[in-house]
């Protein structure tokens, strides 16, 4: 079984990452034993999501060097919170052992400030809330900037706090949690809720479950 890993933290923004959680159930519901969901932390303390929800981490990040030595983990999401300007030390060390490992790693939002603190974005293609927005990080890649919902480059993938839906679609794409047809289709109708994309993401569901 593979383990999309989800950081856990205070403030941690719920919309960013309420969607991918609910498709990795779905997805085992449909077909099961292939993908799990793993809460990581910065130590086991439980935490208050921005919406006052509590979690608690199952494991502490250094149990990722270990699924990603036996290539079990598909990918560390890294939702948006209101503190990353400063701190998050060993979770931007992780980041550097996994991109090391050629392990994908997706953050969304305010978490895209942590990855420009870390020099992740110097020399890859990225997107945040705004181009501003990263300017206090003191990186270096402000030229790689992209107005995008959602960009990947070199297994660093960045998105904006409102874009959401793009964002759990690439990640279903880049972890195989979905066939590409099934992200497509999700990723439309989550945007634009039309019937003909409900139609689309039901059909390719069904064949999905019977191949």
């Amino acid at each position: 079984m593979r383990t999309i890993a989800l950081y856990t933290t205070e403030t941690m923004a719920d919309w960013e990452y309420a969607y991918l959680t609910t498709q990795i159930a779905s997805a085992e519901q449909l077909k099961p034993g292939r993908f799990r969901l793993l809460r990581v932390g910065d130590r086991l303390e439980p935490v208050r999501t921005l919406g006052n929800l509590p979690l608690a981490p199952e494991a502490d990040l250094d149990a990722l060097d270990a699924l990603a030595g036996d290539d079990s983990l598909s990918a560390l999401v890294i939702p948006g919170g209101n503190h990353y300007a400063s701190g998050h030390e060993r979770l931007i060390e992780t980041v550097g052992h996994l991109v090391a490992e050629a392990v994908p790693v997706a953050g969304i939002c305010g978490a895209t400030l942590l990855l420009a603190r870390g020099g992740f974005l110097d020399d890859r293609r990225h997107t945040s809330n705004a181009a501003s927005f990263l300017e206090g990080s003191g990186y270096l890649g402000g030229a790689q900037y992209v107005e995008a919902p959602v960009v990947t480059d070199r297994g660093i993938t960045t998105a904006s706090g409102l874009r959401a839906v793009p964002f759990t679609a690439e990640i279903m794409r880049i972890t195989g949690l979905l066939p590409g047809s099934m992200a497509d289709s999700w990723e439309r109708l989550f945007l634009g809720g039309d019937e003909k994309d409900y139609a689309a993401l039901m059909e390719a569901t069904s064949a999905w479950q019977n191949a």
